[in-house]
């Protein structure tokens, strides 16, 4: 049988590094210099028009160790496999592939490599030649003693147009920021120039801090890194290196790929690191690290990792702070949360649900990744949801099943939602409070005849400015002094958004309502409306027939409007006084609710303020009760202040803006 071999093309070459950018293909050939232990990376672009912007030739040159011309064959010929990869499982390899020699296709026509390298006492320099079209072959010229110094320098011609002074600056640049910036901090002697200007990466740095870590009496010098973006191709790790900053090895950290921005490295060194077994990469067996052989060194390395992942725990705090309030300003530009009223109540419940996503990011960004607008808001509805439910200590069991939860990150998400659950109650509880003392002064405003209240000055207002009293789910449309013209304009811009002048034929269009309320009925979200007369009991004690006919003509102007019926609204028009004459108390059909009379489309009450100020209390009174009964489950303080203080210093807030 006779052995056969596979050969490789070269467009089949140019099929695996399709991918490469001419930024990246680039990168490999600076990568290259610092693989070949070079300090310092030049490159140079020559100008061939400046009128066109197009350039000659580009080169490459490092003060490394260069290529042994003995080993050409191995470095040159391997397509995938690399020498350097082989032989230096310690050192800090880029170049392990053994491709990036022929990515200059990317971007030039060929690629001379002039080379020195060190031999018996004595540098050796040649030259290597391939061209674009052919990149299996290549061709060398022969060696020659020379006094120049070690190192490697490729040239390109034949340079593709689309590099330009604008590309070099607008996405090489940015590029090789991004690409060797966590390198370049390893050592202060490690340089990339580009046309002699020192590449420049420190606005890649959002904060750097040294600091120290001493365990046993080993004293680790670290220097953190916080960055603006992400790196090209590079995770969030730990380096680790000896005091001569001679990298032997490297771990991501544990807040590497948590989808939260927070990109990082830190440096660590010390000559404890000569202790890593050179041998093995990073590899983990059951949770046990292979560095080191020595039972007490692995013991410190393990708290050392330990103490360094504490650290950033730390240091990301602040920043998922930040990050968090930058989620809801984003949410509420997508308009994907879900509706709230204009009233405090709604305001407050608003409040809850965002201090719960802010909450919820601080803890475990991944959840908010990768939705789409639909998703948000399901998911933002599903909060809502759950935040008012008994449901919502299971909450953090449906997040665990969606991204993978520590024990620390479990129960930072069981105490969020009972100390957000808390903050929730305690908001409500003093609002409902307020609530009350407000209606405490109603019934002052009402019945103490001394007080002398007029209907216009003082009950009106009131009432306007504390219309929550006949429903949380209504808003204002208007008030009194509004004619039946200017409150169809102000209701259709509630209802539709547009803003148009109204007319009304009706003999009665320039009559004045008290109030004019517009809201939505839970039951089948369809407009649902308030029309309010107001009386005082000062003046009038009992209503009669003349209030009665006051607010069917009311009733009259807006049925007969097709711009008030349009869209199937309901309507329920209210008259309010103190008591009334027996005359209307005959017409009344449900003396529960005060019906006199419903329609498909509209239902006329009359009520007495005492069932208006004690249905409110009534109900208020339950819920405040109710409330304090879960806040007793929750908080140990006793009293209003007592609550709002221990709030304050478990929660950090001050108060609800409202």
């Amino acid at each position: 049988m006779k052995n056969q071999k596979v050969e490789i093309t070269s467009t089949a070459i140019k099929k695996v590094l399709n991918k490469y950018s001419i930024e990246k293909a680039i990168s490999e050939y600076i990568w290259n210099g610092f693989d070949a232990k070079a300090s310092t990376v030049n490159i140079n672009f020559e100008i061939e028009s400046k009128d066109l912007g197009t350039y000659r030739s580009i080169s490459v040159s490092d003060n490394g160790n260069g290529i042994n011309f003995e080993e050409l064959e191995i470095v040159f010929r391997r397509f995938y496999e690399s020498k350097k990869y082989k032989t230096s499982s310690n050192d800090l390899i880029h170049g392990k592939h053994g491709y990036g020699r022929f990515t200059f296709y990317k971007y030039a026509q060929s690629a001379k490599w002039n080379t020195t390298y060190a031999k018996d006492e004595q540098n050796i320099n040649y030259q290597i030649n391939i061209i674009s079209e052919d990149l299996i072959d290549f061709s060398t010229s022969e060696t020659h003693n020379t006094n120049d110094q070690k190192g490697t320098s490729v040239t390109f011609e034949g340079v593709s147009n689309k590099i330009s002074p604008k590309y070099i600056e607008d996405i090489l640049k940015p590029y090789l920021r991004k690409e060797f910036a966590w390198f370049l901090e390893l050592k202060e002697e490690f340089k990339i120039f580009v046309d002699n200007e020192e590449l420049d990466y420190s606005s890649n740095i959002a904060e750097r801090e040294p600091f120290t870590i001493e365990i046993d009496k080993i004293k680790f010098n670290c220097k953190y890194i916080q960055w603006n973006s992400k790196l090209n191709d590079e995770f969030s790790r730990f380096y680790f290196l000896n005091t001569n900053l001679d990298f032997k090895n490297s771990k991501t950290t544990l807040l590497n790929k948590k989808n939260d921005n927070f990109w990082h490295s830190i440096l660590v060194t010390n000559d404890f690191f000569d202790k890593i077994n050179t041998d093995i990469e990073d590899e983990e067996e059951e949770g046990t690290l292979k560095l080191f052989d020595n039972r007490d060194d692995l013991k410190i390395f393990k708290k050392l990792i330990f103490d360094l992942n504490d650290f950033l725990r730390a240091k990301r705090k602040p920043f998922l702070h930040i990050q968090a309030q930058h989620l809801i300003e984003k949410y509420e530009n997508e308009k994907v949360f879900p509706s709230f009223g204009e009233e405090e109540w709604d305001k407050a419940r608003e409040y809850s649900l965002k201090e719960l996503i802010k909450g919820m990011y601080e803890v475990e960004p991944a959840v908010f990744t990768k939705l789409n607008t639909e998703q948000k808001k399901v998911f933002l509805q599903l909060l809502n949801l759950v935040m008012d439910s008994s449901e919502r200590d299971g909450l953090f069991k449906i997040i665990g099943a969606v991204v993978e939860l520590d024990k620390k990150e479990r129960d930072d998400f069981a105490k969020l939602l009972k100390t957000t659950r808390l903050n929730q109650v305690i908001t409500t509880i003093k609002l409902i409070s307020d609530r009350i003392l407000i209606l405490d002064n109603l019934k002052k405003i009402v019945f103490d005849h001394e007080l002398k209240a007029n209907e216009r000055d003082h009950l009106q207002k009131f009432i306007e400015k504390h219309y929550w009293i006949l429903g949380e789910e209504f808003r204002l449309v208007c008030s009194e002094e509004v004619k039946f013209e200017e409150a169809l304009k102000r209701y259709i811009y509630i209802l539709r958004g547009i803003e148009e002048s109204e007319y009304i034929n009706h003999q009665h269009k320039y009559k004045e309502m008290d109030l004019f309320l517009a809201g939505t009925d839970f039951r089948d979200g369809k407009p649902h409306n308030l029309i309010i007369e107001i009386k005082n009991p000062t003046t009038i004690k009992k209503l009669t027939d003349k209030e009665v006919g006051q607010i069917k003509k009311y009733i009259d102007v807006i049925l007969k409007q097709d711009k008030f019926n349009d869209h199937n609204e309901f309507w329920s028009f209210y008259l309010i006084g103190q008591d009334y004459e027996d005359i209307v108390k005959d017409d009344i059909q449900n003396f529960e609710t005060g019906l006199l009379r419903k329609k498909d489309n509209h239902s006329l009450y009359v009520k007495k303020w005492s069932e208006i100020i004690n249905e409110v209390e009534r109900r208020l009174k339950y819920l405040l009760d109710k409330l304090k009964i879960e806040r007793e489950k929750l908080s140990s303080a006793k009293t209003l202040d007592g609550i709002i203080e221990e709030s304050n210093s478990v929660l950090q807030i001050n108060k609800v803006p409202i």
